[in-house]
């Protein structure tokens, strides 16, 4: 399908938290029509389909022909059952993140969307986050990589681990910021409330050298979701939440003997970053991000992928290499013995 033809016909499958969104934004995605949503609880689906202006669907079998993309947001236990009936029958999927139950479910999804050559994009959103955007505008090689993304608790997520509700964002994002394969992984995980995992850190190990150290947990008193990339010569640190980066680099003609007598000795005394910014050694910038919902602008990609642009999103192959690192650390955690 060319970007001239008609717009794309779509549907959501469950509106629950997330989908709700879903059907939201994707009535204001170019290109696209919302044509309805689909979800188990009939009363669900009517409510949300209403204000739209939208069918109501309460099972897949329902979807009108002429439907040609649909945006998955049902839980994760549910995801292959969902996405391979709507790949079937010739629709193009995105699937929230993780990509499916296990890694054999991801990989028959895979398969099945190459075989049809149908898009499969996987829910990544903070592959938007105009934060990481601004990164990749830096070039910036990173040599070690430090990721926390904690979040209080919540009964939406319980039927997987904190490493693949939460974990999985940082891991995606930092096997495609490190750009070289993984070559060790050790993590550390333990359950606080519920059957799974509830906290847990990773520290991965990257061919080129690049080391990686993230941690997750969903039983946190206050949320944060920040990454902080130390490189030759730059630090950048990157605040998913409040989409807000932050920039040190070297001047040009950096010297630490250009430091001042008064500044090294005010600087050994407070041990401070600040006399370097002050005496124009380091340039330490905050980065003005743009306003672009990251839940819209994936859809948007997702849109623009099934109409034959370019893809922007995290594929299929991208969504279960996510998953395989979170397998790995979910095996280390497993295998990790206390004495």
């Amino acid at each position: 399908m060319s970007g001239t033809e008609q717009r794309v016909r779509a549907v959501v499958v469950g509106v629950g938290h997330l989908g709700q969104h879903h059907a939201r934004l994707m009535k204001e995605v170019p290109g696209a029509e919302l044509v309805g949503v689909v979800d188990r609880d009939p009363a669900r689906a009517a409510q949300i389909a209403g204000p739209l202006g939208v069918a109501a669907y309460s099972s897949l079998e329902q979807i009108p022909a002429g439907v040609t993309a649909a945006s998955v947001a049902v839980p994760t236990s549910l995801h292959r059952d969902t996405v391979l009936p709507l790949l079937a029958r010739g629709i193009h999927v995105l699937v929230e993140k993780p990509m499916a139950a296990d890694i054999g479910q991801a990989r028959e999804m895979e398969a099945a969307a190459a075989s049809r050559q149908l898009v499969l994009q996987v829910g990544h959103i903070e592959r938007f986050n105009p934060a990481l955007s601004v990164f990749h505008d830096l070039h910036v090689q990173p040599r070690f990589i430090e990721a926390h993304r904690l979040a209080p608790f919540n009964f939406r997520t319980l039927d997987v681990s904190v490493v693949m509700d939460l974990m999985i964002h940082d891991l995606d994002i930092v096997v495609a910021i490190a750009g070289s394969p993984l070559v060790r992984v050790d993590a550390v995980g333990s359950r606080v409330l519920g059957k799974h995992v509830d906290i847990a850190n990773a520290r991965l190990q990257f061919e080129n050298g690049c080391v990686a150290n993230v941690t997750a947990s969903r039983v946190s008193f206050e949320p944060l979701r920040r990454t902080r990339v130390f490189g030759d010569e730059t630090f950048v640190s990157m605040d998913f939440a409040s989409r807000r980066a932050f920039v040190v680099r070297k001047s040009q003609g950096f010297d630490l003997g250009s430091l001042d007598a008064a500044a090294s000795a005010r600087f050994q005394q407070k041990g401070s970053f600040k006399e370097f910014v002050a005496q124009g050694l380091l340039d330490a910038s905050e980065i003005d991000m743009d306003e672009a919902n990251p839940l819209h602008s994936e859809l948007v990609s997702f849109i623009d992928a099934v109409r034959g642009q370019p893809r922007r999103g995290v594929s299929a192959q991208e969504g279960l290499r996510a998953m395989e690192v979170a397998v790995t650390v979910s095996e280390r955690i497993d295998q990790h013995r206390w004495t």
